[in-house]
Protein backbone atom coordinates (compact mmCIF):
# COMPACT_ATOMS: atom_id res chain seq x y z
CA UNK A 1 0.00 0.00 0.00
CA UNK A 2 1.01 3.70 -0.42
CA UNK A 3 2.31 5.41 2.55
CA UNK A 4 0.73 8.74 3.69
CA UNK A 5 1.99 11.44 1.29
CA UNK A 6 2.57 13.17 4.93
CA UNK A 7 5.63 11.29 5.42
CA UNK A 8 9.22 11.73 3.81
CA UNK A 9 9.05 8.79 1.45
CA UNK A 10 6.11 7.56 -0.33
CA UNK A 11 6.31 3.56 -0.71
CA UNK A 12 4.89 1.86 -4.10
CA UNK A 13 3.92 -1.95 -4.41
CA UNK A 14 3.78 -3.17 -7.88
CA UNK A 15 0.93 -5.44 -7.91
CA UNK A 16 -1.16 -2.38 -6.73
CA UNK A 17 0.30 0.55 -8.96
CA UNK A 18 -2.41 0.72 -11.41
CA UNK A 19 -4.56 1.98 -8.82
CA UNK A 20 -2.25 3.76 -6.32
CA UNK A 21 -0.41 6.63 -8.79
CA UNK A 22 -1.74 8.90 -10.46
CA UNK A 23 -0.90 10.38 -13.77
CA UNK A 24 0.37 13.48 -12.29
CA UNK A 25 2.41 11.42 -9.76
CA UNK A 26 4.22 9.32 -12.56
CA UNK A 27 4.56 12.15 -14.57
CA UNK A 28 6.30 14.23 -11.02
CA UNK A 29 9.12 11.91 -11.29
CA UNK A 30 12.36 12.91 -13.00
CA UNK A 31 13.73 9.57 -13.36
CA UNK A 32 13.07 6.18 -12.13
CA UNK A 33 16.92 4.14 -10.65
CA UNK A 34 16.26 0.60 -11.53
CA UNK A 35 18.82 -1.02 -9.00
CA UNK A 36 20.58 -4.35 -10.68
CA UNK A 37 20.69 -7.96 -9.26
CA UNK A 38 22.97 -10.33 -10.63
CA UNK A 39 24.33 -11.35 -13.89
CA UNK A 40 22.41 -11.62 -17.10
CA UNK A 41 22.53 -14.82 -18.98
CA UNK A 42 22.24 -12.76 -22.06
CA UNK A 43 22.45 -9.04 -23.20
CA UNK A 44 18.58 -8.78 -22.76
CA UNK A 45 18.27 -11.27 -20.42
CA UNK A 46 18.77 -10.09 -16.26
CA UNK A 47 17.83 -11.92 -13.53
CA UNK A 48 13.90 -12.69 -14.10
CA UNK A 49 13.84 -10.18 -10.62
CA UNK A 50 15.27 -7.59 -12.08
CA UNK A 51 13.25 -8.03 -15.14
CA UNK A 52 10.26 -7.65 -13.13
CA UNK A 53 11.86 -4.25 -11.70
CA UNK A 54 12.12 -2.82 -15.16
CA UNK A 55 8.76 -3.94 -16.40
CA UNK A 56 7.51 -2.16 -12.97
CA UNK A 57 9.76 1.25 -13.94
CA UNK A 58 7.92 1.38 -17.23
CA UNK A 59 4.54 0.53 -16.17
CA UNK A 60 5.01 3.89 -14.11
CA UNK A 61 5.87 5.63 -18.12
CA UNK A 62 2.69 4.03 -19.08
CA UNK A 63 0.79 5.59 -16.23
CA UNK A 64 2.35 8.87 -17.00
CA UNK A 65 1.83 8.16 -20.80
CA UNK A 66 -1.56 8.34 -19.93
CA UNK A 67 -3.29 6.07 -23.24
CA UNK A 68 -0.66 7.95 -25.44
CA UNK A 69 0.14 5.21 -28.83
CA UNK A 70 3.02 7.10 -29.59
CA UNK A 71 5.40 7.74 -27.01
CA UNK A 72 7.94 9.12 -29.32
CA UNK A 73 5.95 11.84 -29.66
CA UNK A 74 7.38 15.15 -28.53
CA UNK A 75 4.44 16.14 -25.93
CA UNK A 76 4.47 12.56 -25.00
CA UNK A 77 8.36 11.53 -24.54
CA UNK A 78 8.82 14.96 -22.45
CA UNK A 79 6.23 13.90 -19.40
CA UNK A 80 7.72 10.34 -19.33
CA UNK A 81 10.25 9.69 -16.68
CA UNK A 82 13.78 9.08 -17.58
CA UNK A 83 14.89 5.31 -16.28
CA UNK A 84 18.60 4.91 -14.91
CA UNK A 85 19.88 1.46 -14.85
CA UNK A 86 21.83 0.73 -12.42
CA UNK A 87 24.83 -1.51 -11.77
CA UNK A 88 28.27 -2.33 -13.25
CA UNK A 89 27.83 -6.46 -11.83
CA UNK A 90 28.26 -8.13 -8.38
CA UNK A 91 30.89 -8.81 -6.23
CA UNK A 92 29.34 -12.36 -5.87
CA UNK A 93 29.57 -14.05 -9.20
CA UNK A 94 31.45 -13.90 -12.20
CA UNK A 95 31.02 -11.22 -14.58
CA UNK A 96 28.67 -11.78 -18.11
CA UNK A 97 30.77 -11.03 -20.93
CA UNK A 98 30.50 -10.65 -24.86
CA UNK A 99 31.79 -12.57 -27.59
CA UNK A 100 34.30 -9.44 -27.61
CA UNK A 101 35.76 -10.07 -24.38
CA UNK A 102 34.32 -6.99 -22.85
CA UNK A 103 31.66 -6.92 -20.03
CA UNK A 104 27.92 -6.97 -20.23
CA UNK A 105 27.24 -4.51 -17.39
CA UNK A 106 24.00 -5.45 -15.49
CA UNK A 107 22.93 -1.87 -16.46
CA UNK A 108 23.04 -2.37 -19.87
CA UNK A 109 21.03 -5.66 -19.53
CA UNK A 110 18.54 -3.50 -17.86
CA UNK A 111 18.33 -1.35 -20.70
CA UNK A 112 18.72 -4.07 -23.37
CA UNK A 113 15.82 -5.85 -21.71
CA UNK A 114 13.69 -2.48 -22.03
CA UNK A 115 14.57 -1.67 -25.23
CA UNK A 116 13.80 -5.27 -26.25
CA UNK A 117 10.83 -5.64 -24.70
CA UNK A 118 9.03 -2.49 -24.94
CA UNK A 119 10.32 -0.50 -28.12
CA UNK A 120 7.77 1.99 -27.47
CA UNK A 121 9.59 3.44 -24.93
CA UNK A 122 12.21 6.33 -26.08
CA UNK A 123 15.59 5.60 -26.16
CA UNK A 124 16.53 9.32 -25.39
CA UNK A 125 14.94 8.50 -22.17
CA UNK A 126 16.79 5.34 -21.01
CA UNK A 127 20.20 6.24 -19.27
CA UNK A 128 22.75 3.02 -17.56
CA UNK A 129 25.25 3.49 -14.46
CA UNK A 130 28.05 1.28 -14.71
CA UNK A 131 30.63 2.17 -12.08
CA UNK A 132 28.77 0.51 -9.20
CA UNK A 133 28.90 -2.64 -7.69
CA UNK A 134 26.88 -3.25 -4.49
CA UNK A 135 23.76 -1.23 -2.88
CA UNK A 136 26.06 1.68 -1.44
CA UNK A 137 27.67 2.07 -4.71
CA UNK A 138 24.25 1.84 -6.83
CA UNK A 139 23.38 4.82 -4.66
CA UNK A 140 26.62 6.84 -4.57
CA UNK A 141 27.33 6.91 -8.21
CA UNK A 142 24.12 7.22 -9.30
CA UNK A 143 23.98 10.49 -7.38
CA UNK A 144 27.36 11.75 -8.37
CA UNK A 145 27.57 10.67 -11.84
CA UNK A 146 23.85 11.46 -13.23
CA UNK A 147 20.83 13.33 -10.54
CA UNK A 148 22.86 15.68 -9.43
CA UNK A 149 24.47 16.70 -12.52
CA UNK A 150 21.39 15.81 -14.72
CA UNK A 151 18.67 17.98 -11.95
CA UNK A 152 16.92 15.03 -11.13
CA UNK A 153 15.43 15.61 -7.74
CA UNK A 154 12.17 13.34 -7.58
CA UNK A 155 13.32 9.88 -7.72
CA UNK A 156 11.20 6.54 -7.53
CA UNK A 157 13.78 4.14 -6.82
CA UNK A 158 12.87 0.33 -7.81
CA UNK A 159 13.61 -2.59 -6.37
CA UNK A 160 12.58 -6.26 -4.87
CA UNK A 161 10.77 -6.54 -1.85
CA UNK A 162 13.73 -8.80 -0.25
CA UNK A 163 16.28 -6.06 -0.69
CA UNK A 164 13.74 -2.73 0.05
CA UNK A 165 14.88 -2.18 3.56
CA UNK A 166 18.53 -1.47 3.28
CA UNK A 167 18.08 0.19 0.11
CA UNK A 168 15.51 2.43 1.36
CA UNK A 169 18.03 3.04 4.73
CA UNK A 170 20.77 3.44 2.19
CA UNK A 171 19.49 5.79 -0.59
CA UNK A 172 17.88 7.78 1.95
CA UNK A 173 21.74 8.23 4.06
CA UNK A 174 23.50 8.76 0.63
CA UNK A 175 21.15 11.29 -1.28
CA UNK A 176 20.81 13.32 2.22
CA UNK A 177 24.40 13.55 2.66
CA UNK A 178 26.10 16.67 2.46
CA UNK A 179 27.80 17.49 -0.76
CA UNK A 180 31.20 19.25 -1.02
CA UNK A 181 29.44 22.81 -0.67
CA UNK A 182 27.83 21.53 2.90
CA UNK A 183 24.66 22.12 1.94
CA UNK A 184 22.18 19.24 2.98
CA UNK A 185 20.28 18.25 0.16
CA UNK A 186 17.18 16.97 1.74
CA UNK A 187 15.25 19.87 0.65
CA UNK A 188 16.63 19.04 -2.57
CA UNK A 189 15.73 15.11 -3.35
CA UNK A 190 12.44 13.85 -3.03
CA UNK A 191 12.62 9.88 -2.81
CA UNK A 192 10.20 7.30 -3.32
CA UNK A 193 10.36 3.88 -3.28
CA UNK A 194 8.52 0.85 -5.63
CA UNK A 195 8.86 -2.64 -4.16
CA UNK A 196 8.48 -5.69 -6.41
CA UNK A 197 7.86 -9.36 -5.78
CA UNK A 198 10.19 -11.60 -4.80
CA UNK A 199 10.06 -13.56 -7.64
CA UNK A 200 12.46 -15.97 -10.13
CA UNK A 201 14.17 -17.25 -6.97
CA UNK A 202 13.88 -20.82 -5.00
CA UNK A 203 12.36 -20.25 -1.62
CA UNK A 204 15.69 -21.58 -0.11
CA UNK A 205 17.46 -18.91 -1.79
CA UNK A 206 14.86 -16.50 -0.75
CA UNK A 207 15.50 -17.12 2.69
CA UNK A 208 19.15 -17.06 2.48
CA UNK A 209 18.75 -13.50 0.96
CA UNK A 210 16.64 -11.89 3.53
CA UNK A 211 18.93 -13.08 6.33
CA UNK A 212 21.97 -12.00 4.64
CA UNK A 213 19.94 -8.37 4.03
CA UNK A 214 18.89 -8.24 7.53
CA UNK A 215 22.48 -8.42 8.63
CA UNK A 216 23.31 -5.82 5.78
CA UNK A 217 21.01 -3.37 6.67
CA UNK A 218 22.66 -3.47 10.52
CA UNK A 219 26.05 -2.46 8.76
CA UNK A 220 24.31 0.16 7.42
CA UNK A 221 23.13 1.57 10.25
CA UNK A 222 26.80 1.71 11.57
CA UNK A 223 28.26 3.81 8.12
CA UNK A 224 25.65 6.33 7.93
CA UNK A 225 26.59 7.93 11.58
CA UNK A 226 29.86 6.84 10.67
CA UNK A 227 30.51 8.42 6.89
CA UNK A 228 28.12 11.07 7.50
CA UNK A 229 28.59 13.67 4.28
CA UNK A 230 29.39 13.10 0.63
CA UNK A 231 32.94 13.16 1.31
CA UNK A 232 32.80 11.05 3.80
CA UNK A 233 31.25 8.51 2.18
CA UNK A 234 33.36 8.74 -0.61
CA UNK A 235 36.27 8.44 1.65
CA UNK A 236 34.88 5.04 2.48
CA UNK A 237 34.90 3.57 -0.69
CA UNK A 238 38.30 4.33 -1.74
CA UNK A 239 39.78 3.26 1.32
CA UNK A 240 37.66 0.37 2.81
CA UNK A 241 35.30 -0.66 0.10
CA UNK A 242 36.96 -4.15 -1.50
CA UNK A 243 35.54 -2.50 -5.01
CA UNK A 244 37.25 0.68 -5.13
CA UNK A 245 40.26 0.71 -2.73
CA UNK A 246 43.01 0.47 -4.82
CA UNK A 247 45.28 -1.65 -2.44
CA UNK A 248 42.15 -4.13 -1.72
CA UNK A 249 41.61 -4.83 -5.48
CA UNK A 250 45.13 -5.37 -5.90
CA UNK A 251 45.18 -7.80 -3.01
CA UNK A 252 41.78 -9.61 -4.20
CA UNK A 253 43.02 -10.17 -7.95
CA UNK A 254 46.48 -11.49 -6.19
CA UNK A 255 44.45 -13.62 -4.28
CA UNK A 256 41.80 -14.58 -6.30
CA UNK A 257 44.68 -15.46 -9.04
CA UNK A 258 46.73 -17.54 -6.33
CA UNK A 259 43.09 -19.97 -5.72
CA UNK A 260 40.20 -20.19 -6.75
CA UNK A 261 37.25 -17.69 -5.16
CA UNK A 262 34.53 -19.90 -3.56
CA UNK A 263 33.08 -16.93 -2.64
CA UNK A 264 29.14 -17.18 -0.83
CA UNK A 265 26.95 -20.60 -0.72
CA UNK A 266 25.95 -21.69 -3.68
CA UNK A 267 21.84 -20.79 -2.31
CA UNK A 268 23.11 -17.51 -1.86
CA UNK A 269 24.58 -16.74 -5.22
CA UNK A 270 21.54 -17.60 -6.93
CA UNK A 271 19.85 -14.23 -5.31
CA UNK A 272 22.95 -12.53 -6.96
CA UNK A 273 22.10 -14.40 -10.83
CA UNK A 274 24.05 -17.15 -10.24
CA UNK A 275 22.15 -19.89 -11.75
CA UNK A 276 18.73 -17.90 -10.83
CA UNK A 277 15.39 -19.29 -12.34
Amino acid sequence: NVRSKNQKNILYEFSSLQNEMTVEEARGFDAILILGGGAPTSLSAPPVYVQNRCDAAVKVAEIAANGADDWSEEGVARVIPNILCLSAGTAHVPQAMSLDGLPIWEATASAAYILERYPNFPEEKIFAETTSYDTISNAFFARTSHTDVAGWRNILIVTSQFHMDRTKAIFDWIFQAPGLDGIMPKSLYRLSYLATENIGLSDEALLSRMEHEKKGAASVKRLSVQYPSLKDIWLFLVSKHDFYSASKLVAKTKKANATPLNGINSVLKESYGGGSK
